[in-house]
């Protein structure tokens, strides 16, 4: 072999890696644009579901804890006092 037909030989080796390397791109390019991009969206929407059950979910326990609160304030006053005289027995 001459030095032309080496040179021509890794030339083609090169363009056809390069070919190779560029339809890889482009098949990773379209299976992210049709799989992977609205899987993710699809996630997304369900976690910001998910946020705002938490959220409705923390909100209507405030409000029961509360209304509990304002029914018997003696014995939530007792409740808290014992709870800090227990939490303090055990810290020392």
């Amino acid at each position: 072999m001459s030095k032309t037909d080496v040179k021509n030989s890794v030339d083609n080796a090169a363009k056809s890696a390069q070919e190779q390397i560029d339809s890889l791109k482009d098949q990773l390019e379209q299976l992210l644009r049709d799989r992977i991009n609205p899987a993710l969206l699809d996630v997304a929407g369900r976690a910001d579901h998910a946020v705002a059950n938490a959220r409705e979910i923390k909100d209507v326990q405030l409000h029961n804890a509360e209304a509990r609160v304002r029914a018997r304030p003696l014995a939530a006053v007792l409740i808290s006092a014992v709870i800090g005289f227990i939490a303090g027995r055990i810290s020392k």
